[in-house]
């Protein structure tokens, strides 16, 4: 029976997908950490949340911290009813219409590149878009904007850290890896040193695909 061990913080999407076949080992080797609702760039964007135009969330972690803060702040999210919505792939949007916002629009490639594709195709003109992320977000959102001249708030919304959850698993008992994010990437290298030979890495979506063949060439190894 093949043994995957899944580095991601949950794998319901994966195992719904049909994906976890055989035996599953959960071992989340990061973790979420929002930031305080009181830090300067989080209230400064909170306060302006009913100017804005558009909404994109790249991520479902952006989309539970982000409804985490309206219940702190008692804002009912039917106040943003008229807003347009923008979501990275199907499980963000699904995160989404679970929060009763759904998104008026999805990008069908899971990329920010994927999202700038789509918003081409809108009319941003007088648009005031508000982009909740992570701090470890690739610019690429942000440097469209800016390049565009379209007026946006970026938000760093949370942290993504890397731990070390004991036990740790022993890789001799495990045939398949899979990273979720370029951090799970960087969080394994952390905690067991190098990528292990003879395993097969599965990385979900290109951009972590990118940061698995880096650290397998820098390795020498390969998937």
């Amino acid at each position: 029976m093949k043994t995957t061990l899944y580095l991601g913080t949950d794998p319901s999407e994966f195992e719904a997908r049909g994906n976890a076949k055989g035996h599953l080992i959960h071992y989340p080797v990061i973790k979420i950490v929002p930031r305080a609702l009181n830090h300067p760039e989080i209230k400064q964007a909170f306060d302006d949340v009913q100017d804005y135009t558009h909404l994109i969330f790249t991520s479902k972690n952006a989309v539970k911290i982000f409804m985490d803060n309206l219940k702190l702040l008692q804002c009912d999210v039917n106040g943003l009813a008229h807003r347009t919505v923008i979501a990275i792939g199907e499980v963000t949007a699904a995160h989404l219409s679970a929060n009763r916002l759904p998104p008026q629009y999805t990008s069908v490639v899971e990329t920010q590149e994927g999202v700038v594709q789509l918003l081409k195709t809108l009319n941003l003109d007088d648009a005031y878009i508000f982009l909740p992320r992570s701090s470890l977000s690739r610019p690429v959102l942000a440097n469209y904007f800016q390049e565009c001249q379209i007026r946006y708030q970026a938000c760093d919304l949370y942290d993504t850290i890397s731990q070390v959850v004991q036990p740790k698993p022993n890789l001799d008992q495990i045939d398949e890896i899979v990273f979720t994010s370029p951090s799970t990437v960087k969080a394994f290298i952390e905690i067991f040193g190098v990528l292990p030979r003879g395993k097969k890495c599965l990385a979900i979506g290109p951009i972590t695909e990118q940061a698995l063949r880096g650290a397998l060439d820098s390795s020498g190894l390969q998937a």
